[in-house]
């Protein structure tokens, strides 16, 4: 038996690990569609920025 560990998606804004209940979302860079942005509730309600790391877009 192997012992797999779980990778959990960082929060873009602040770079806390998201929870599997937790009330995230995922979405693709607006700019560029090539980096994954995962956003955590309290990110998105605090409207805090996040950035691309591909092309630097930034956005709330």
């Amino acid at each position: 038996m192997s012992k797999e560990r779980l990778q959990l998606p960082i929060c873009t804004s602040c770079n806390r690990p998201t929870l599997p209940k937790e009330n995230v979302v995922k979405f693709y860079c607006p700019e560029c569609g090539k980096v994954l942005i995962w956003r955590c509730e309290k990110c998105r309600l605090l409207s805090r920025p996040y950035k691309c790391v591909n092309c630097g877009f930034e956005g709330p």
